[in-house]
């Protein structure tokens, strides 16, 4: 058996890797929505776009930290997602799967009361509901069209008004509370 045919590369559009990256990045910007939190931009590489969360906490305390920390990961897998979703493969930026581990044994390290590998499977879970609401699945081709227009065009890194404004016309914005923090909240440690 070859690495074809457990592995098959992406066919027809999803066959160009500036493509499937456009896609993964998608991902990253729609989950980064659906968790309220406001792109400040995407920088065409395999890695999650700058968000808020990346530059402040709620609050001065290990929770908050540890919010930031939960949000990257499951942003991290929602680039796999939304290319599993729209290209059948999520071959683009493989080397998540290490980053999102060590992210989650750090969460576990601060948090104290949960493994990793269910803080893993958890935060897994919430990006993948993210993606089970349609609105989100049907919004990954569009913003990856968008995204890879701007890499034609000469842009390596998109301005994060930019990208909300792409967003606006596909998904509506909420509340970090209406969606992470109230659908999926599960028990967590104050500190």
């Amino acid at each position: 058996m070859s690495l074809d045919e457990t592995c098959p590369l992406p066919a027809g559009r999803c066959a160009d890797q500036g493509f499937r990256l456009a896609v993964y990045e998608a991902g990253h910007a729609l989950t980064a929505r659906a968790l309220g939190l406001r792109v400040l931009s995407v920088r065409m590489l395999p890695r999650p776009p700058v968000l808020v969360s990346d530059k402040t906490f709620v609050a001065n305390n290990w929770s908050s930290f540890t919010d930031t920390l939960e949000n990257r990961i499951i942003e991290l897998f929602g680039g796999q997602i939304a290319e599993q979703h729209a290209c059948a493969s999520n071959t683009c930026c493989s080397g998540d799967v290490a980053r999102i581990d060590e992210l989650a044994r750090l969460v576990a390290g601060l948090d104290g009361e949960r493994e990793s590998d269910d803080i893993y499977f958890d935060l897994e879970d919430m990006a993948q509901d993210i993606f089970a609401d349609p609105r989100y699945r049907a919004a990954i081709l569009p913003m990856a069209e968008f995204l890879y227009d701007r890499v034609q065009n000469g842009h390596s890194v998109i301005a994060g008004e930019d990208v909300e404004a792409e967003l606006d016309k596909h998904l509506p914005k909420l509340a970090k509370a209406k969606w992470a923090r109230g659908l999926f909240s599960f028990g967590r440690r104050k500190v």
